[in-house]
């Protein structure tokens, strides 16, 4: 199962249709300084946009106890690897999580969640109260992703300044009655510990373009936003020259889940005055300048590579410069000590061994 989401994550490539289309998805924000900011939507999909799950940003309400705790590792093997140093590590900084919410005949339970200082993780449990298969009909793609989709639903963390991530359904154990929904997510600053909310709506099928309900409840759930933070920064300042720019790495971070570089472009981009979600196609080209062109690879003690540069993140334009950042979860958990470098453009940054330390 594991492969199939992480093998179909690292073969995506972008054409330069799809890279117009993620431009049209720029959110532009409030002025800042001469600048705007400009928040990139996720650079990758772990589902076909016709299954895709509604990204709404909601506050939920209610909650119940599910009454039965799974360890983080056994929810998340699947996703992000089970190998021992992994499984340590997923217990290490993951939450088991005991809250649900029941409507229209369907439980919805969250089980454990994954942390760091700007990345987050969220598997959710989906069944019925009878035992009745949620699968019956429904056949997984050959990413082994199902066709489901809520008509709106999103889990609220707390303010955040801006947001990128990427959510889907899947089946952990055909052999079982529940179904698994997954929220990654990425966020500009700094996550805040404390309550989450998470509000789901309308549960629907999806095939040939056509949508039906299984079910029109309302599931609202609170439940503890907490984890260990493994987060650590490496050194940073260093510069590196592309499309006769400079680019200066203000700060590089790291965890056993995501990473995050900011850095400062010696050159404001130029956005047009285009009205939003009608953006053309020159400003996909200061994309491209600025940061789905700025490689991010991490490289194993091992001599295994992840290309990590398909990454959402934030562009904010500011006094002749332009303020950058670039972030994801990881496509499997990574132990830091197994990290030899990370490279961001033309500059590597080795990783010690006692990193963690």
């Amino acid at each position: 199962m594991k492969e199939n989401y992480r093998g179909y994550l690292d073969g995506l490539r972008f054409t330069e249709e799809e890279k117009r289309a993620m431009t049209d998805r720029l959110m532009a924000a409030a002025e800042e300084g001469q600048g705007r900011r400009r928040s990139v939507r996720p650079l990758r999909r772990l589902m076909p946009l016709g299954a895709a799950a509604a990204l709404v940003l909601t506050l939920g309400v209610g909650a119940g106890a599910a009454g039965v705790l799974k360890a983080p590792a056994e929810v998340f093997s699947d996703l992000f690897g089970g190998r021992p140093a992994q499984t340590e590590i997923v217990d290490r900084i993951g939450r088991p999580i005991d809250a649900s919410a029941t409507a229209d005949g369907i439980t919805i339970t969250a089980d454990a969640i994954l942390g760091d200082r700007h990345s987050y993780a969220i598997v959710y449990s989906i069944a019925r109260d009878d035992g009745t298969p949620l699968t019956e009909g429904l056949a997984p793609d050959g990413n082994g992703l199902l066709p489901l989709m809520f008509e709106s639903g999103w889990t609220d963390v707390g303010r955040v300044d801006g947001k990128t991530g990427s959510a889907w359904f899947y089946d952990a154990d055909p052999t079982d009655a529940s179904i698994q929904y997954v929220e990654v997510c990425t966020v500009d600053g700094t996550l805040r510990q404390g309550t989450a909310r998470a509000d789901f709506r309308g549960l629907r099928t999806v095939s040939g373009g056509e949508t039906r309900t299984i079910a029109q409840g309302d599931w609202g759930l609170k439940f503890q936003f907490a984890f260990r933070d493994s987060t650590v920064e490496l050194p940073a300042g260093q510069s590196f020259r592309k499309d006769g720019m400079t680019y200066t790495l203000d700060r590089v971070e790291l965890s056993p889940l995501s990473y995050q570089v900011s850095y400062t472009v010696d050159r404001a981009a130029e956005f047009s005055d285009a009205p939003s979600g009608r953006m053309p196609e020159e400003d996909g080209n200061v994309l491209d300048q600025f940061l789905t062109g700025v490689t991010v690879t991490l490289r194993k003690r091992d001599g295994t590579e992840l290309d990590l540069t398909n990454s959402g993140g934030s562009i904010v334009p500011k006094k002749g410069m332009t303020q950058c950042r670039k972030g994801d979860v990881l496509p499997e958990i990574v132990p830091l000590d197994e990290v030899e470098s990370l490279t961001i453009g033309g500059v590597t940054i080795p990783v010690p061994v006692d990193v963690e330390k």
